[in-house]
């Protein structure tokens, strides 16, 4: 609203403006619902024609993807072996989780991953790169205490999604892993050489492999 101090006029002029805009806006209402009723009988006669005949997926509609699950050995099923589930909140991306067995007790990652060919039952092969955290490092002496236990830390990699069949539902996930292990995890790898009632043999390794089956839905 607009307040002028010579009222005759101005009042005029706003009455003269506010019927002009009643006006106009009746008319773009009307005309909108004139549109929108042409539109939804258009729409009608479409359907009525297409009933009964699915519509096919082809190259110009893809299979929507929502995720997958599976079982797998290494870090990216939560330890020497466990599950897996992910969900794609978009073709390129999934979000996923893991739960497994590690060598004293349950395991755990989460993570992220971002593929160069997308999800969506034409690519059987997706190479990606991820980033997820949890456990990454676990130690254990037999027949003597205070060596047990599971370190948790961020681990990066790489993989690649390996699909099957017409619409690329089934296959293999290959992961190569760089974990980030925390110092208290190499803490007790030199905890564990320096006791001379232990013999231990070889190193941590600095890069991990996992593989996978996985059924995509």
């Amino acid at each position: 609203m607009i307040f002028v101090n010579l009222a005759g006029k101005s009042q005029i002029q706003n009455v003269f403006n506010m019927k002009i805009a009643f006006i106009f806006l009746w008319l773009t209402v009307f005309s909108l619902n004139s549109v929108l009723g042409q539109d939804k009988s258009i729409l009608i006669a479409k359907d009525s024609t297409s009933v009964g005949k699915p519509v096919k997926k082809s190259a110009s509609h893809p299979y929507r993807r929502w995720g997958d699950g599976g079982a797998g050995l290494g870090l990216d099923y939560g330890g020497l072996i466990g599950v897996k589930a992910s969900f794609y909140p978009i073709k390129y991306m999934a979000v996923f989780g893991a739960v497994g067995w590690e060598i004293i007790g349950i395991g755990w990652n989460v993570g992220i991953l971002g593929r160069i060919i997308p999800a969506d039952g034409k690519h059987g092969t997706r190479p990606y790169l991820k980033v997820m955290y949890g456990v990454n490092g676990a130690t254990q002496v037999k027949g003597k205490n205070g060596y047990d236990e599971m370190f948790y830390g961020l681990t990066v990699g790489a993989g690649l999604e390996l699909r099957f069949g017409k619409i690329k539902k089934n296959g293999i996930n290959i992961d190569l892993n760089v974990p980030f292990r925390s110092p208290e995890f190499f803490d007790m790898v030199s905890r564990i050489k320096n006791d001379p009632q232990i013999d231990l043999k070889n190193d941590p390794w600095p890069v991990t492999i996992s593989v996978g089956y996985m059924v995509e839905f």
